[in-house]
Formats: C-alpha cells, structure tokens, sequence
C-alpha cells in the first residue's frame, strides 16, 4: 500500500515556513497496538494490522505548528528521547522553543500528548497546534456515495477554508477520518473549571495529505454559525508558557465505523463520571427551586399547560390545543391560538405526556383536556390521505406546513408521518377505544404514502396542496424518509399489513443505500431552518455535506420497530450503528463558558452551533428503548442524561443559540422545551422510577435528582448507594426480577430489608 507522502504542499492563501532541521536518530515507542517511530524529524504513529504495523498518522519536523503576524511556521524537532512509557520531543520555534510528550496510555490504542511552548518575551503568537497528517491516501473521487476518505467528522463543518471548531462547537470534542480499516482521531483534553482557547481543525483536499490538528487556536464567530481562526487575539499564555493536551486514537477498525471507538471513549471519559458526579443536573438555571421531576411535573402540567391550554368545539367532540409561540409567516412577535403538528413542535406528543400524567394521578381533567387534541387531528381534511398539519384556531383554518422552514402551499411528509405516528401511540398506549376513529385515518395517509414512494425507495418530502404532486426539492432524495419509513413500519405492527411493513423497509434500504455511504442527513431543517443555506451546499474542505440529526433520530427509530416486527438482525445492527453515529451530537460535559449544566443535551447540526437543543427529549426516550433489546448500559446513562438535560435550560428551546455566547435561546413553546421533555420523562418514569437497576444484567444509574453507585449482586443479595441533594423518599424500579424469589436490599450500608420478587416488581 503506498501511503501519503509526509511532504506538504504549500497552504491555500496560507504562508507555510518550516525551520532548519536536523536528522535524528531513531527512536520508537511501542505498545501493544500503537508504535509511534523517529526517523530523521518524522514522527510517525502506526497501528497493529494482524502481524504488521500500518502508518496511520505522520509529522514531519514536528507535528507543532505556531502562527504569528506572519503566518504559519513549523518548529523544528531538535531531539527525541525515551522516557517512561513514552517520548518526549523537544525543538525550537520561531517565537521559543516546545517540549512534547508522547505516552502509551491504559487503552490499547489510545495515545496521550502533552505540549508546551515556552515564549521569548517578544514573542507575539496568535494559536499553536499540534498538525498530523493522515496517511492512507485519498481517493480522487467526490460523489453523493464516495468521497476522498471512507469517513470524516467534525462537529462543525467548514463555510471558508480558515473556519475551525473551537470550545464552543465541542459538544462530542473530536476529529475522525478514516480509510479503509486505518481510523484515526484526536480528542482534546478538557476543563469543566477553566476557559481555555482550545479548538481543533481538519482538512481533506487542500494539500497533499489530509490533515487533522488540537491546540490552542483562538476563534471569532460570524454568520450563523461559523467560528474561523481570530485574527488579532492570543492563546492563554502563563509565565510565558502555552499548554494544552489531548488524545489520539488510532487502530484498525470496522470499514467506515471506527467513530463508534470515539462514540464508546467519549462517554467512558467524559460523560459518564459527569453523570455521576451530578445527581442534581436538571436543576433550573433560573428557577433553582425546580430540580426534580416531582417538581417539573407540577410546573408543567398542573400550571403551564392548564394555563395556556384552548378548549373549543368541532363538530360533536370537544377539542382543544397547547399552543405554540409560532407564526407561520415567521412573525414571532405575533404568535396566535394553534395547534401545530409539527416535526418540532408535536401537539399530540405532549398531550400523549399530559394524557399520561393524568391517568397516573386521577386527574380526569388533565386526560380529557390531552385527548381534545387527538380530536383536533382527526378533524384535519384529509386529500387522497394527506392533511394539514397547523390549525389557526381564531381563523378555523388548516394550513398544510409552516411558511418559515418549509413551504405553506405544500403538504410536509415529515410532519404529517411524525403526527400520524403518533396517533398509533395513542391508540396502542392510552386510548384503544379510539381505533375505530385512527386507523382509517392513519391507513388512509399510509396508502398516500404507498402511492408516492419512489421505486429507489425515497418517499418524497413536500406535496403540492392542490395537485399533490412532489416538489423537485427533496423529491429524489432526503433523510426524511426515515420518519415516514417510521410511521409505516409502525403502521404495519399495528395492522398486520404487510404492505406497509414492506414500504418501509424499502425506504430504511434508500436510506442504507444513499443516505449512509456520506451521511448526507438531509432534513428541512439542514437547510430552511436558522442555519440557511443552499440545497447545494458542500465543504470542499473536509470534504462533508451538511447534516441535521432531526430525522436522523425517527430513522434510528425506525430501524428498531423494523427489527421488533420482523426480527431480522441486520436491522438492529443499523440502527446501533446509526444511534451511535447521532450520539456524536450529545454533549458529554458541562463547558465552564455557559451557566446551566449541560451534560446529556443535544445539539442539532454540523452547520448550527446551539446547545442543549430540546429534541434531546426525543433522544432520551430512543435511548432507552435500545438499551431496553442491547442491554448495552451507556445507553441507559445517556438517556437519563438526555432527559434530564432540557430542565436545566427550560422553558426555551435551547441555550447558546449562536454557539458561544452565554444565553438562553428562543421561547418557542411548551412543545419545544418543558412539555416535550417532561413527556419524555412520563415515558420513561414508570420504567426507570427515581433510580434504576436491573438485576439480571447487574446494571443501574440514578434517574432522577440522585446518583447510583456501587452496585453489588450476589445470590439474592443487592447493595448499592444511593446519592442525593435532597432529603426525601426515592422509589428504585427493577427489572430481571425473578418473580418468585426472595431478595435482601441494602441502601448505603443500611439495614438489609428483604422483599419478595413480586413485590420488587410491582412497587420496586
């Protein structure tokens, strides 16, 4: 294999010097998977392949790279020793000199670096990296399935070529590329206490060899939301010294899915011991007293939604919404009385969480207000099985989709899908004697469907109102068939029709096909949301389209409910796989920059830049429904971390919205915010209660307003801790409860109480 050649080629509009060097000796550091060789002033990482060692990663004259007023300039590798379990390089700069280390860590193919600039004191820097050049060769090749690389990621993508990702955009901090079975990443080392100007940078295409850096780059925002290397400000520079570390993983990995190693150390490093560590994290921002779900419950529907709920007639029924701060013309100063069943903004979704919460608490108020709204749907016109999905309530009018983030005089697939699906949940969940009324109403839509499915498999996203033909815009491709393929996988369970289960499988194949090869997630909100741009936009850069995770989240769905319904194993593997690529979207740490505690929120795209975005609700309840069929435990952390995240920021939509300054985002609704979270928490709750544990599969966390620790099982016995906040009572549900059984309880090394398997089960 001929691997990229480490000479580089002069940066695009960039001045590129490299100091004098002088060839060493060779060193090497070896590990059981990594090598990391010296020959003459190249660096060079390999990876174990079978019995050989394969370049994955190359510097050449040293991989540190400082900028001044001038430009770039390398620093030149003036020696190279060994030390414990490592290297440490040292050499001069332009502006001082740096010293490196190099180790082998307790993770088989997991390197440490640590670097250091010491300054002269006229020394005027504006960012130092550490630059590696990925060795695999590229292939001359951009097309909608194959790209230069097999894989490449970073959170955010690149709008001009001096664009970077800083702090603000490390939501899951990494780079990746990867070639063939070559994978490799660097993920910076982070501070919940200090603000440091860290950022990573990549490039694919520029120059001879892609490239991927970590270091100390101080970025400048512009647009919406792009952040490019600031022009005229400084690291963070102590007693002359600059300092910053990070890690790189390098191994052989499955073809195109060595982000799942990322995905798995992320989580391990960062987001579990944070999870751990804050019992109390849906604790509001601004209301502190709010800080458990007893609390937000009685915030959300007891208050909130009786507050803004609107009781009318239609027909014979009583209907009723929860409206939203929208307006369809993109006026939010003026919102109206509505009800929008929306991708974002689901009004059947939250009144499945009220209707929840009523029959729980014998609130018959509460269940007949939620189900008004499953009235307002079913009063929806419906053209050849299509219906609007707005109801203005003061003008009685339907509207077929928003005229902001869509196209008003079109029928959305999406939105119509997610309501739809979401009808099915009523009647297979809360209300089964509605069937009757639903599914001639959902069979309908899900015949239009059949009717308009593609022979590729697509299933076109917007349908002109009038004469139900496709727009060209995302006719022939979208991500969005994901939600639909939902919608009919689910269809099919219910009825037993084959036919709609076999339509979406179909349309999980589009998806498989064309939307994976080059993750090209293309959703409404890619393009028409805040984050505006042309449907043609590409980063020739790094060589990535744009992605959004809002149907990327119903695809993983969909995967699942395939999986359930026919059994068929490459169905689950899908959809793990693709769960774990939209986990590079959750935040697994709280960033010292912003206020509210952020761990578990989700993000949306690689071309926005906001945090804790509230589909991390939607994120929550898909989580844990796959740890429920893996049994695989970061998934039950991580969507206790999802459902909890929401809180922290609510009632708006989001924090941060531009990426980087310190705020709340916009108040866009009760169903972007506390009642589409505090659903999601209805959901889960019965399942997971206070705290959680499953006894047969001897895993547990803490849910809400509490921590679980130490766990302990052995023969009937079960110890752990349980850590708080707050002093009150705390319900623990179990699951893999032998029935007949007799188990010993002990809470934080209290007294052993002993309770029966069916007691466990019924009241934990």
């Amino acid at each position: 294999m001929n691997f990229c050649s480490s000479i580089r080629v002069a940066l695009v509009a960039l001045a590129l010097s490299s100091m004098s060097a002088v060839p060493l000796a060779g060193q090497t550091l070896t590990g059981d998977a990594l090598r990391v060789e010296v020959q003459g002033n190249q660096a060079t990482i390999l990876i174990k392949s079978g019995e050989s060692w394969k370049p994955a990663l190359s510097a050449s004259g040293s991989a540190v790279l400082v900028r001044t007023t001038d430009g770039f300039h390398r620093c030149s590798l003036g020696h190279a020793s060994v030390i414990e379990r490592g290297l440490l390089f040292t050499g001069d700069c332009p502006v001082g000199k740096f010293e490196q280390r190099i180790l082998l860590s307790d993770e088989r193919d997991v390197l440490r670096v640590w670097t250091r600039l010491t300054l002269r004191h006229d020394a005027d820097i504006r960012s130092i990296e550490d630059r590696w050049d990925f060795m695999p060769p590229r292939r001359d090749v951009s097309t909608p399935n194959e790209g230069p690389l097999d894989f490449v990621w970073s959170q955010n993508i690149k709008n001009e070529p001096d664009d970077i990702i800083p702090t603000y955009g490390f939501k899951s901090p990494a780079v990746m590329m990867q070639q063939g079975a070559v994978f490799a990443a660097l993920m910076p080392e982070l501070s919940t206490r200090r603000v440091l100007p860290l950022a990573l940078d990549l490039d694919v295409t520029s120059e001879e060899c892609p490239w991927m850096s970590a270091g100390q780059m101080p970025s400048e925002p512009y647009g919406h939301s792009y952040f490019r290397r600031a022009a005229e400000a400084h690291p963070k520079i102590l007693a002359d010294t600059v300092e910053y570390s990070y890690s790189i993983a390098a191994s052989q990995q499955p073809e195109r899915l060595g982000y799942r190693r990322v995905v798995r150390r992320l989580w391990s490093t960062l987001g579990h011991p944070e999870l751990v560590d804050s019992p109390g994290m849906q604790q509001n921002i601004i209301r502190p007293e709010l800080r458990s779900f007893a609390s937000w419950r009685k915030e959300a529907w007891q208050q909130e939604a009786n507050r803004i709920y609107i009781g009318f007639a239609c027909g014979s029924k009583q209907c009723g919404t929860l409206p939203s701060n929208r307006n369809i013309n993109g006026k939010w100063d003026h919102p109206g009385p509505d009800a929008w069943f929306n991708a974002w903004f689901q009004t059947l979704r939250t009144a499945y969480g009220w209707y929840t919460y009523g029959r729980d608490a014998q609130d018959a108020d509460a269940m007949a207000k939620a189900e008004s709204v499953l009235n307002v749907i079913l009063s929806a016109p419906q053209k050849q099985g299509a219906f609007p999905t707005i109801y203005l309530v003061d003008r009685h009018e339907w509207i077929p989709e928003d005229g902001w983030a869509g196209y008003q005089d079109s029928y959305h697939s999406f939105c119509m899908s997610w309501t739809a699906y979401w009808m099915l949940r009523w009647i297979e969940d809360l209300t089964p004697g509605r069937a009757a009324e639903v599914l001639p109403f959902v069979k309908s839509y899900g015949d239009f469907l059949l009717q308009h499915q593609l022979p590729s498999g697509v299933i076109p996203s917007w349908y002109n109102a009038q004469s139900l033909e496709p727009r060209t815009e995302f006719r022939d491709f979208n991500a969005e068939t994901g939600p639909s393929a939902l919608f009919l996988a689910t269809l099919g369970a219910v009825t037993h029709d084959a036919r709609y289960t076999a339509a979406a499988e179909r349309a999980m194949e589009f998806v498989t096909k064309e939307v994976l090869p080059r993750q090209r997630w293309f959703d409404f909100e890619t393009y028409l949301s805040c984050a505006r741009k042309d449907y043609s936009f590409y980063d020739k850069w790094t060589a990535q389209y744009p992605q959004n995770n809002l149907a990327e989240i119903e695809a993983v769905r969909a995967w699942l409910v395939l999986y359930q319904s026919t059994h068929k194993r490459e169905y689950l593997d899908r959809g793990v796989n693709a769960l774990d690529y939209l986990l590079l979207t959750q935040q697994l740490w709280n960033n010292p920059s912003f206020s509210p505690r952020l761990l578990g929120g989700f993000t949306t795209q690689n071309t926005d830049a906001e945090w804790s975005d509230a589909r991390q609700g939607y994120v929550a309840t898909l989580l844990l429904d796959y740890y429920r069929v893996t049994g695989h435990e970061e998934y039950l952390e991580r969507a206790i971390a999802a459902a909890r995240s929401t809180f922290a920021v609510a009632p708006w939509e989001n924090w941060a919205h531009t990426g980087h300054i310190d705020e709340p985002g916009a108040l866009t609704g009760f169903h972007w915010g506390t009642g589409s979270a505090m659903t999601s928490v209805e959901i889960m709750q019965p399942v997971l209660g206070d705290a959680f544990i499953d006894l047969k599969r001897a895993q547990g966390a803490g849910f809400d307003e509490c921590s679980l620790t130490d766990l302990r099982i052995e023969s009937g016995a079960v110890a752990f801790n349980l850590r708080s906040p707050d002093q009150r009572a705390f319900v623990v549900r179990f699951a893999g409860v032998e029935p007949s059984r007799r188990y010993r309880i002990r809470v934080n090394g209290g007294t052993v109480r002993e309770v029966g398997g069916r007691e466990l089960l019924a009241n934990g």
